[in-house]
């Protein structure tokens, strides 16, 4: 399928079974975005597709020219390192504001790592030239909004690689690909992993996001491009539901609109996962500038040590065990394993630093300590 063909059944699949027919049309109505060149990302093939009022594509030097503020999100094409250095300011200023930015590979040093320091960086190894399984995080989150179920579909599984879960789909990464080392994980969300990733080259995160200033702006960062060429039509076409869910929840939120998140449709008897609410604290309340998912009204019932696991001498640990946070095993793990010391309950090294975030065990409802 063609980059047109798989943007035009996302809307299609966003306007008929995924209840987002307001959305789309206050997107198509209101929502602007801008993309800048990279000599190594071409966004135009991507955002041409795209339903917004405003579509621009502008070589590197032409920021300078730009009035970002008209933008509600604005796309940083690797590498990224032929942005004039006098554009920074403008591109912070345009995130402080409230603008949402999202950078691609090498941006991560040219861009976040210049102008955001502090909350992800390059962790200096670069990849082969591969396409990489993807695990999905956190399937609520509005960014990837309806992915989870979409991919799971009967269609889509007639074109999934081999060695990729149902629940799964392929990523390419082109040669000498940034892997995205996390600093601040009290603030950096992980939506989406790649295990094998972590295996090769160190770093595990393929997906992630961050707020930034008092204004709601965000910024979201990839590993590789957008077009994933290589990534097989299953890739393609979760890629494009992620690029219009980031700008569907910008355009949400400045409008107000209010979303019923999608049961999904899902085939072959395939029940999709409950869909959690994400909520954002006011910003004269707000701790770190973080969105707090809802703890789902269960009660706390005490405290719980985070106690990293000795597989050796532990006689109940199996690697073939269910990760509490991702759902996923640690057959393929090459990291650290901990657990909640009261409930036993195991998690991946990255996984028990994003759900510490949330304060509780996911199994037990415990307050995590370290």
């Amino acid at each position: 399928m063609s980059l047109k063909d798989i943007y035009s059944e996302v809307k299609k699949r966003k306007m008929e079974a995924l209840n987002k027919k307001d959305v789309v049309k206050a997107v198509e109505k209101h929502g602007k975005i801008l993309a800048i060149n990279g000599r190594y990302e071409k966004p135009k093939k991507v955002v041409e597709h795209m339903y917004a009022s405003v579509k621009k594509v502008v070589k590197e030097r032409e920021i300078m020219k730009e009035n970002l503020s008209q933008y509600d999100v604005v796309l940083i094409g690797c590498p990224g390192s032929d942005i004039p250095h006098a554009a920074y300011p403008k591109v912070k200023d345009f995130v402080t504001n409230g603008g949402w930015l999202i950078t691609t590979d090498w941006a991560l040093q040219s861009i976040i790592e210049n102008i955001f320091p502090g909350y992800i960086r390059w962790n200096r190894a670069k990849t082969a030239d591969a396409v990489v399984p993807c695990q999905i995080i956190q399937p609520d989150h509005p960014f990837l909004d309806g992915v989870l179920s979409e991919i799971q579909q009967s269609k889509w599984q007639k074109q999934t690689g081999k060695n990729t879960k149902k629940t799964e789909f392929r990523w390419w990464l082109e040669t000498r690909s940034f892997p995205i080392q996390i600093i601040n994980h009290q603030a950096v969300r992980v939506l989406i992993n790649s295990w094998e990733i972590q295996n090769k080259w160190g770093e595990s995160p393929v997906l992630v996001e961050f707020d930034y200033g008092k204004m709601g702006g965000r910024i979201i960062h990839m590993i590789s491009h957008t077009h994933l060429q290589k990534g097989g039509a299953k890739g393609k076409y979760a890629s494009a539901l992620i690029m219009t869910n980031i700008l569907d929840e910008k355009v949400s939120q400045k409008m107000g609109i209010s979303k019923t998140p999608a049961a999904g449709y899902v085939s072959d008897g395939v029940t999709p996962q409950t869909q959690q609410q994400y909520f954002q604290t006011p910003a004269e309340n707000q701790q770190n500038n973080y969105l707090t998912p809802t703890s789902g009204g269960t009660g706390l019932t005490g405290t719980s040590q985070i106690v990293e696991l000795d597989v050796n001498s532990s006689d109940n640990f199996s690697y073939t065990s269910k990760c509490a946070y991702c759902g996923y095993d640690f057959t393929e793990h090459m990291g650290k394993i901990f657990i909640c010391k009261e409930c036993k309950a195991p998690y991946h090294e990255n996984c028990i630093n994003m759900q510490i975030n949330e304060g509780i065990c996911k199994n037990c409802d415990r307050i995590l300590l370290w």
